[in-house]
């Protein structure tokens, strides 16, 4: 019964208030306290006493697209002319410019001590870039040295870290270094390979991975000696770097220009010399960047993802823009292709660059690097082995997420508009070629940002990768005006469009994305009504179809405003209804490759029905609307005996959107008017109350209890109380009061307050043992404690006894001594709550139970008259 409770409580959400109707006692007290109720208190107390009485909301599952078995830039489906996702060279443009000097860092013998990295750009007669005026003379600069950018956001230092030199080290490698005389640039350069074959850095590279070898394999106490000299010496080669001129730097890489397979000590040497590059170059302009982007096109055909994500970080880095952003743009969604390489970004400042890269593109002007750049997002934010990182203590720390990452650096601002620009773009042209794909990766990058949100199930949020401090995502709701626009305009493009449609489905359960869906609800609903006329194939609109279902249900299951704006919407409601129809009457088995059914998409769209019937004036009148009343009796009847878990939710889908029709269905014996639209729920009320008696007579059918709520809703109607008889409803009630099942003997038991205000039901009900049936029930809702079936039942009794001449002749005395002591064990508050206070259940209950005590009690006394009338008409 807990769960009748909590259905109770749910009946009042959605904005929607139960008309006051609470389980209280309107007849007036003293001389003339045994009257008659009236047609209009039975009434009232019928469906207040009914479980999950008024009306409630329709949930449904989200739904979910089967996840790839690997990272691709387009999934099953993707619009025609789809870019490659190989990369190509010719983005790593080669520089004809000379490279002026970057001096390496002067050490200081006498002081013992290092002056800074080398920190600025001198001038080169052959170069107009940093440090020289127009004419190519060096222009004045000052004795001190600028400082470049630092090396941020390494969580973890990689080998041969550049972060990793204590001034000691320094000053005593300073000893060793004396006699080596820095590499300057020249005109006259030496052979590369005679560079790097003669290069210090070189020679100690072998001498700790190629002489030492025998060593690491020594006992343990060696071994230990070994890792430590090992490690000395790669700091040292480190030193060596650092005072290496960028000429230098650059020939060692030419060196490796074109390599593909490398063992880990090379690795460890191209990575130590594009990390000293990196602090280097970072945010520095000038036309040398084109001689570093000529030393780094040599090592984008190398297999190590370590090396590749260096060389992305570099390009970033200088701040490229054209083909050279784009360049970098496709060597980083090849590297994030790679789920075991997601550390790696854990550890690198490239989604931070990415981002910054990503600002200085424009959909329009450059959108291969959109394409690929949130490509590669999407599959950083969509991440599950770098969703969280762990702390010294064991901890998860949700922070360092890569969805944390990029949302700090603005990712959701950015998104917005390149949205903008797509869609002014589109509002003077029709959007082809390639910002039609950068719409499509774009839109599938907000979507992976937004459901990184959450973890665990699907359906619920449960843990936020975001909370704690949570990056600025504010503006994410803000896409959603401008991906709805961005549908619309798609609507020659059903792949993209689609996408946009998946992107907004998971949005609609953030609530403040979804008010923002409430004010475009017509909108969705027009849109929902072209699918079906532009997919070339059922099975091509369901997906789309299925989530704008979703949507819309979720935003009538909190929005009254948008409930009320999409039935004023004629164009919105009679293409929904033609939607539904039209998947009503194709074959339920069909599905598409994604998984997506018609049994999901007809769930959907009677859930939009349904929580939209939950505002009054909607609720009326959908129920005078046609066809409904016609789609919704045709998929009872295909559904009525589920056979599996789909075709169950679709079944619960429809009684619900019934429950809440029919309890503000207005019949039009109400208005005196035997108008009645053709296809309406009214119209075939008759055939639709046949087919739930149907449902209620199978014992194992899991909906019976749901039937009955919506029985209890139609029999206020004497046509449908009249119908109910004539299919055997009295035998049905009977299977249904002597089942174990609490829910359905409650609801059972408010279809019979109805039926037993009809005189000529009575009989009947007298002839199935119906008094015991009743007195039994009382019983057991005042032993469990139940008082809401406690209540049901008096209420039941009551009813039964209106007008009777002989209540000892109508129940019989053992009847009535039974029905009086579980009254009075009832009513013993002292005995059952032992002083405290009772709870609201059994206050709900106490007033029925207590008219109807004394009713039995007086009657009896005086000789079991019958009431006396109020003086108003007969029921």
């Amino acid at each position: 019964m807990e769960n009748l409770r909590q259905q109770m409580d749910f009946s009042r959400c959605g904005d929607v208030e139960n008309s006051g109707l609470t389980l209280t006692n309107q007849r007036p007290k003293g001389p003339n306290r045994l009257v008659r109720k009236t047609s209009a208190e039975i009434v009232s107390e019928a469906k207040s006493m009914l479980a999950g009485g008024g009306t409630r909301l329709v949930s449904a599952r989200r739904p979910i697209t089967p996840r790839d078995p690997r990272r691709q830039l387009y999934g099953r489906v993707a619009p025609p002319g789809r870019p490659p996702s190989a990369i190509s060279l010719k983005y790593l443009q080669q520089g004809s410019n000379a490279l002026p000097s970057l001096e390496p860092i002067q050490l200081n013998a006498a002081g013992g001590s290092t002056s800074l990295r080398s920190e600025s750009v001198e001038a080169s007669p052959s170069s107009g870039g940093l440090g020289c005026d127009g004419s190519g003379h060096g222009a004045p600069t000052s004795i001190g040295r600028e400082k470049l950018p630092a090396l941020v956001n390494f969580s973890q230092r990689l080998t041969g870290s550049l972060e990793s030199i204590s001034d000691h080290e320094i000053h005593e490698n300073n000893s060793l270094s004396k006699g080596n005389k820095p590499v300057e640039p020249s005109g006259t350069q030496e052979p590369v390979s005679s560079i790097v074959k003669n290069h210090p850095l070189k020679r100690r590279q072998v001498q700790s991975f190629d002489d030492n070898i025998p060593t690491a394999i020594a006992t343990a106490p060696e071994r230990k000696s070994t890792i430590e000299e090992k490690s000395k010496l790669l700091r040292r080669s480190n030193d060596l770097l650092i005072q290496s001129s960028t000429d230098s730097l650059l020939d060692m890489l030419k060196a490796y220009s074109g390599i593909k397979e490398c063992d880990e000590s090379t690795v460890t040497h191209i990575s130590a010399i594009l990390h000293e590059l990196y602090v280097r170059v970072k945010g520095s302009k000038g036309s040398w960047r084109g001689a570093v982007l000529g030393a780094l096109y040599g090592l984008v055909e190398v297999s190590s993802s370590r090396v590749l994500l260096l060389v992305a970080s570099i390009v970033l880095a200088m701040n490229v823009t054209g083909s050279n952003l784009t360049g970098a743009c496709k060597l980083v969604f090849k590297i994030a292709r790679n789920e075991s390489n997601d550390t790696l970004f854990m550890d690198s400042d490239v989604p931070e660059l990415l981002v910054d890269g990503l600002g200085r593109a424009s959909p329009i002007d450059d959108p291969e690097a959109c394409i690929y750049g949130y490509g590669a997002v999407r599959f950083l934010t969509g991440s599950g082995s770098a969703a969280v990182s762990t702390s010294e203590t064991g901890g998860l720390i949700p922070h360092r997420t890569l969805a944390f990452r990029l949302a700090k650096q603005g990712l959701c601002q950015l998104m917005v508009l390149h949205l903008k620009m797509i869609n002014d773009m589109a509002s003077t042209t029709q959007l082809s070629g390639s910002p039609l794909h950068a719409l499509f990766q774009l839109s599938g990058a907000l979507r992976t940002l937004a459901g990184s949100r959450t973890t665990g199930s699907a359906q619920m949020c449960h843990v936020s990768a975001f909370d704690g401090d949570d990056p600025d995502v504010t503006q994410i709701e803000q896409a959603v005006p401008l991906l709805v626009r961005a549908a619309e305009m798609c609507i020659k493009e059903p792949e993209v469009q689609a996408n946009i449609i998946r992107t907004l489905s998971v949005l609609s359960e953030r609530a403040e994305c979804c008010e923002r869906l409430a004010v475009a609800a017509s909108r969705l609903g027009i849109l929902l009504g072209s699918i079906t006329q532009t997919s070339q194939t059922v099975e091509k609109g369901l997906a789309t179809c299925n989530r704008l279902g979703y949507i819309l249900g979720n935003v009538m299951s909190r929005w009254d405003t948008a409930r009320v704006q999409f039935y004023c919407c004629d164009v919105s409601c009679d293409a929904l209804l033609a939607t539904l129809e039209y998947y009503a009457n194709k074959s339920f088995a069909l599905k598409n490759q994604m998984g997506d059914s018609i049994v999901e998409v007809l769930t959907k769209l009677i859930r939009i029905v349904a929580n939209m019937c939950v505002n009054a004036d909607v609720g009326y009148g959908m129920s005078k609307r046609s066809p409904l009343g016609e789609i919704l009796l045709n998929i009872l009847l295909k559904v009525k005996d589920p056979m599996t878990a789909e075709l169950e939710e679709l079944l619960f889908a429809t009684l619900g959107a019934l429950h809440n029709l029919s309890y503000y269905y207005e019949s039009s014996e109400t208005h005196g008017t035997g108008h009645v639209h053709p296809g309406s729920i009214g119209e075939r009320f008759r055939d639709i109350c046949g087919t739930l008696c149907v449902i209620l007579n199978r014992d194992h059918n899991p909906a019976r209890s749901e039937v009955a709520r919506v029985l209890g809703n139609m029999t206020r109607n004497t046509a449908i109380r009249q119908t109910f008889c004539e299919e055997n409803g009295m035998k049905i009630l009977k299977r249904c009061l002597t089942s174990k099942n609490d829910e359905l003997m409650v609801t059972s038991c408010g279809v019979l307050i109805n039926v037993l205000g009809d005189w000529s039901s009575r009989v009947p009900f007298r002839e199935i043992d119906g008094p015991v049936l009743l007195r039994r029930l009382l019983q057991r809702g005042v032993n469990n404690r139940d008082w809401i079936m406690a209540g049901i039942a008096c209420q039941a009794i009551w009813n039964y006894l209106i007008d009777t001449t002989d209540i000892s002749k109508t129940l019989g005395q053992p009847e009535i001594d039974f029905i009086c002591a579980a009254l009075a064990d009832g009513l013993d508050d002292d005995d059952l709550f032992a002083g405290k206070e009772p709870d609201n259940f059994w206050e709900d209950f106490a007033p029925v139970a207590t008219d109807l005590l004394e009713r039995l009690q007086i009657c009896m006394s005086n000789g079991n008259s019958p009431c006396e009338s109020s003086g108003e008409e007969a029921f």
